[in-house]
């Protein structure tokens, strides 16, 4: 997550030195224009970035006592790691990629082969349930298209009746596809038993993904420079808590935002436009209001998209008992049918899918992170935050890390240092991570009337605004572009 390249601000026009420029439908006379972003995540940084390279007057209200909202790098000992996003995904059309090699920004594509098992051990070559998987996925394109009128079920759901239908398959296939599936809770946020068939082949994102090894804190220190270079724009520890429209109709007019500062006293800014880019989940809370409240398209979008919950657990232990060899290592539950053969009612860890990220492989330390999907990623973060947290997560998983032994007789070497996420319990963050899609979900609904609002002096960014890139931060990026170059026109500029 950082680097500090800078930017020269340009030179402020001579008032009158342009002609009149065409605006949207309640473009304003010409003068300094003030516009308020409301965030300081990736979307708000850049979208005040966009506004002040036009001399518009912007103020960053940031909720937090930092920016960058869900990116976010800790340091532990000498090494960064990101609680929050850690990849650049899609890298062949990402536009972050750009940054990487001038920002000295150090990357790892991490798309080697995963080591695949179950709480029996290592799944050899002839397990293939995850072939099956991706075969199903493959099936929901062809399903979609045929029937795109179809009721919508979830993937477990679905996946069922497809290996059940499937003539081709083994019985063990049948069996075991289901749980391999469930990798894509790690993606999606959600349990398999929520996620949206017809959504789920839009999350899984085309190309290959590269890991930021040094830290996504150099790429979110880089978009936020002209930000930081510029006095007053950027107010920490500054809530907002409503947003109005003055005039007739709720047309015309500045806009009055209340918000409380960090001594909690409550103060109003007025301004020509508002940019909103707090997270889906806060939006959808009511944290904010919208006087006059938001249109019934704007309203009725908002419902059909949902707000996911993926959590990390970063375990670093004094030396490597794992693959040194592969990438990723991903840990498939024992199915049901197999309850009998299996030890999950005794170790509750051992009944969920993980996918972990071997950062030997990258860093050459000893530490592995384990994602953790819903309805465990809420009980293992409030875990984590009481007393002897740390201790108590990593018996948690101490039957889950002991089949990842290279050596099953041998003991686990001692942990070193245990890392949680807190998303689920933070506020700011609105209690989640990035947006996702539940069965009877269309985020269309919510993108469409975004779109209908473009030419309006209240816009939205972030990853949840984004078609093609919800969840990444490269989402965020071009929303929060997208939503200050709207602005622009709509302020006649």
């Amino acid at each position: 997550m950082t680097s500090d390249e800078s930017k020269q601000l340009p030179a402020r026009p001579i008032a009158g030195s342009h002609p009149p420029r065409r605006g949207g439908k309640d473009a304003i006379p010409a003068a300094r224009k003030k516009v308020i972003v409301v965030g300081a995540g990736i979307a708000g940084l850049r979208a005040a970035a966009v506004l002040l390279e036009k001399d518009i007057d912007v103020v960053v209200l940031e909720s937090r006592d930092r920016i960058g909202g869900r990116v976010l790098t800790v340091q532990v000992g000498n090494d960064k790691i990101d609680m929050g996003a850690a990849w650049m995904h899609g890298t062949s059309h990402n536009p972050l990629v750009k940054f990487i090699r001038p920002l000295g920004i150090e990357y790892y594509y991490d798309d080697g082969a995963p080591l695949c098992f179950s709480e029996f051990g290592p799944l050899g070559p002839h397990f293939k349930a995850g072939n099956v998987a991706d075969e199903f996925l493959d099936y929901l394109e062809h399903w979609l298209e045929r029937e795109p009128d179809a009721p919508d079920v979830s993937a477990d759901e679905h996946i069922r009746d497809f290996v059940r239908k499937h003539e081709l398959l083994t019985e063990g296939e049948r069996t075991w596809a289901p749980e391999t599936l469930r990798l894509h809770e790690t993606t999606v946020a959600l349990r398999s038993e929520d996620i949206s068939s017809k959504f789920l082949v839009d999350n899984l994102l085309p190309g290959r993904d590269v890991y930021i090894k040094s830290g996504y804190d150099r790429l979110l220190e880089h978009v936020a420079l002209p930000v930081r270079e510029t006095t007053g724009v950027l107010k920490l520890n500054h809530a907002v808590k409503t947003i109005q429209r003055s005039g007739r109709g709720g047309a015309k007019g500045m806009f009055q935002v209340t918000f409380q500062d960090e001594e909690d006293v409550e103060n109003t800014l007025e301004a020509d436009a508002v940019i909103v880019t707090v997270p889906l989940g806060v939006l959808q809370s009511g944290a904010i209001a919208f006087e006059p409240e938001l249109s019934s398209d704007l309203l009725n979008g908002l419902s059909k998209i949902s707000y996911g919950a993926l959590g990390k657990v970063f375990f670093e232990f004094r030396e490597v008992f794992w693959s040194r060899h592969n990438d990723s290592l991903i840990y498939y539950p024992t199915p049901p049918e197999l309850a009998d053969e299996s030890e999950r009612n005794r170790h509750p860890v051992l009944g969920h899918c993980f996918f972990v990220t071997n950062m030997y492989m990258m860093t050459g330390k000893p530490r592995l992170c384990v994602f953790v999907a819903p309805p465990l990623v809420q009980e293992i973060e409030a875990m984590a935050a009481k007393p002897d947290g740390s201790k108590a997560v990593s018996d948690y998983f101490e039957p889950l890390l002991e089949v990842f032994r290279l050596e099953p007789l041998e003991t686990l070497p001692p942990v070193v240092d245990v890392r949680v996420t807190d998303w689920t319990m933070d506020e700011h963050a609105g209690f989640g991570t990035y947006s996702t899609a539940k069965v009877g979900d269309d985020p269309e609904e919510w993108w469409d009337a975004l779109d209908e609002e473009k030419r309006s002096r209240l816009q939205f960014a972030g990853e949840h605004c984004s078609r093609g890139a919800g969840g990444c931060v490269d989402g965020a990026y071009e929303s929060g572009e997208e939503a200050a170059k709207r602005v622009l026109v709509t302020l006649g500029l």
